[in-house]
């Protein structure tokens, strides 16, 4: 198992982070690190402790460590378990916004670096996931950005968790409009049959159907907000022989009511 962690790194820990030194992507200052962000701005990122398991949106004060929310008891998502360490406020904001704007390099680094302890102490007691699939992008969307953000985290975190990135396998089958904006009802139709699995080669050329997914996957992204795309990616590897699905981001948007991102 990879031991690059944020949390653990004392100092430069390669030779390349002893001769450059890492550049803190948000106050500009030297790191200390061979990845870019300082100790002190990753303490003021705000930690998304005492979330719901399954859904990881934050408890209400006076709930259980652990404790499955009313809307997960009621309504179980088609997922299993949610790994969200973070929530989604400045300074992460910054970083993930550079995700997404950028090369994405840099910030994959660091948001893998701080999402890969929270996943390997989930999994202290439990197994881990057989392998992990990047949320997909439309065809049109990639060739805007030029890369899937997604796929830049997963390369970082397999290395940490000693698993394979199944790559392209799950697909996005069309371009929807951005979710930020939209409130939960709308996300939901916006996604709602833009996810495919795709058959590999020898499936195609036999007419068969999808076969030999893992049977526990880990869905990566950088946030999630309502899980409205997590459930309809979800929803398709499900119907594709997928047992379990787990996911693992970075961050989650603390939401109203109406899903609409919480002031």
């Amino acid at each position: 198992m990879a031991s690059n962690r944020l949390a653990e790194a004392d100092g430069p820990v390669n030779v390349i982070g002893a001769v450059f030194p890492g550049i803190c992507l948000l106050c500009r200052r030297r790191s200390r690190r061979d990845v870019d962000l300082c100790r002190e701005c990753e303490a003021a990122l705000e930690r998304n402790e005492r979330a719901c398991p399954v859904c990881a949106e934050p408890s209400p004060p006076g709930s259980t460590a652990g404790e499955i929310c009313g809307s997960c008891i009621v309504a179980p998502p088609p997922w299993a378990v949610t790994v969200a360490p973070f929530t989604y406020s400045p300074p992460l904001s910054r970083v993930v916004e550079g995700l997404k704007s950028g090369n994405g390099l840099r910030e994959a680094r660091i948001l893998g670096g701080i999402l890969a302890p929270a996943i390997q102490a989930r999994y202290r007691r439990d197994v881990l996931p057989e392998a992990l699939i990047a949320m997909p992008l439309s065809r049109r969307r990639r060739r805007q950005r030029g890369y899937n953000q997604a796929e830049l985290l997963a390369a970082v975190i397999c290395r940490e968790v000693d698993r394979p990135v199944l790559k392209g396998r799950l697909v996005r089958t069309r371009h929807a409009p951005p979710q930020r904006t939209l409130p939960r009802s709308a996300r939901l139709r916006n996604v709602r049959g833009a996810f495919d699995v795709r058959r590999r080669l020898r499936e195609r050329v036999c007419a068969r159907t999808v076969e030999d997914m893992p049977k526990r996957v880990a869905l990566v992204d950088d946030v999630t907000t309502t899980g409205a795309t997590v459930r309809a990616a979800s929803e398709i590897l499900r119907s594709a022989g997928v047992e379990e699905v787990h996911v693992w981001v970075a961050a989650k948007t603390v939401t109203g009511r109406d899903g609409r991102h919480a002031a």
